[in-house]
């Protein structure tokens, strides 16, 4: 693409045509930016959307594969569009589809059963037995209820179960969760996750409560798209949108996260909070204890829970602020 300009001056070509622009090397934390980005965005859906509108049989089913899957604003568009009789997009979406699908080929070759079964809580063991400095924290039961009560006061914790998940999402084994309601909140776990302030932390909700406070009627166990909140309360997990990447959880989907969820809802309210990943900064999920304490120390948590105990960061102020509070005796842990 490109315009000519009369007289002296030469063509310019669109990237010409870019560092010209107002929005050009503008960055991120711009604001007029990130909403013409936004706009842009929009302008790129319409163009595929007009042309399925346009050439494609209505009511047929829609797969979407690869790393696109992972967009969930458009997932959400192509959904709501009802061309389609259905929208999948597979949990794991990344751009390792070919090597799958070579493989189910395979297997359908071989044993004539094209089905595969797996699960997202694929990954490795949690590694436990490594050192770490202990005597930084309190080590306690991790009651459901007592975990529940510490993240309704505010505390932050790395969240640490079973095997780690296979894609690129934590969706409860290994997550750093929080309480939901405050904007500090938002702030605070970007300032740990070392990212934008803009970007929108995501909410885990209990499948029957999901209806109620974000209008989804279905099981959302993934993470692939987006809801509009019906409530105000929930500001750490909602975007500027109005909108939240929601992850619903049942009994049948992760049942140690489904109870923290109902103690929860029981302490507060509300059965939903923060989840967003538990890992270092364009590495993998955390599965080590040595790991895991590094981390909790160098990005300012206030304790990790493991298994059936929760380890308390004895030099964190929101913990030390909550045992002054509560006036919670350790030792009688």
């Amino acid at each position: 693409m490109s315009f000519l300009l009369t007289g002296p001056r030469r063509e310019l070509s669109a990237y010409s045509k870019l560092k010209i622009s107002q929005h050009y090397n503008k960055g991120v934390d711009d604001e007029e930016f990130r909403n013409f980005a936004g706009i842009y965005s929009d302008r790129i859906f319409d163009q595929f959307y007009q042309f399925a509108r346009k050439n494609l049989k209505k009511g047929l089913p829609l797969v979407i594969a690869g790393g696109c899957g992972l967009n969930c604003d458009w997932n959400t568009k192509w959904r709501d569009t009802g061309l389609f009789s259905d929208v999948f997009v597979p949990p794991v979406a990344n751009d390792s589809g070919s090597a799958i699908g070579t493989a189910i080929d395979a297997q359908f070759h071989l044993t004539g059963n094209p089905k595969v079964s797996w699960s997202v809580y694929s990954g490795l063991e949690f590694i436990s037995t490594e050192y770490f400095d202990s005597d930084l924290y309190d080590i306690v039961d991790a009651s459901n209820k007592f975990v529940a009560d510490i993240l309704a006061n505010n505390l932050v914790l790395g969240w640490v179960h079973g095997k780690y998940e296979i894609g690129p999402r934590a969706l409860g084994n290994r997550s750093i969760i929080a309480a939901p309601f405050s904007e500090r909140t938002r702030t605070r776990l970007n300032e740990i996750k070392q990212r934008e302030q803009f970007r929108p932390v995501a909410p885990v909700c209990l499948e029957e409560d999901a209806a109620k406070l974000f209008g989804c009627e279905h099981p959302s166990p993934f993470m692939l798209y987006t809801y509009r909140a019906k409530t105000d309360m929930l500001a750490a997990v909602t975007h500027v949108n109005g909108t939240a990447r929601i992850q619903t959880v049942s009994k049948d989907t992760n049942q140690k996260l489904y109870e923290l969820l109902i103690a929860f809802r029981a302490r507060t309210g509300y059965g939903v909070l923060c989840n967003t990943s538990l890992n270092f900064s364009g590495k993998g999920f955390i599965n080590k204890l040595h790991d895991l304490s590094d981390y909790t120390v160098k990005h300012k948590l206030d304790g990790f829970v493991v298994g059936e105990k929760a380890y308390l960061l004895k030099s964190s102020s929101d913990y030390r602020a909550y045992l002054q509070k509560t006036k919670y005796d350790v030792s009688a842990r």
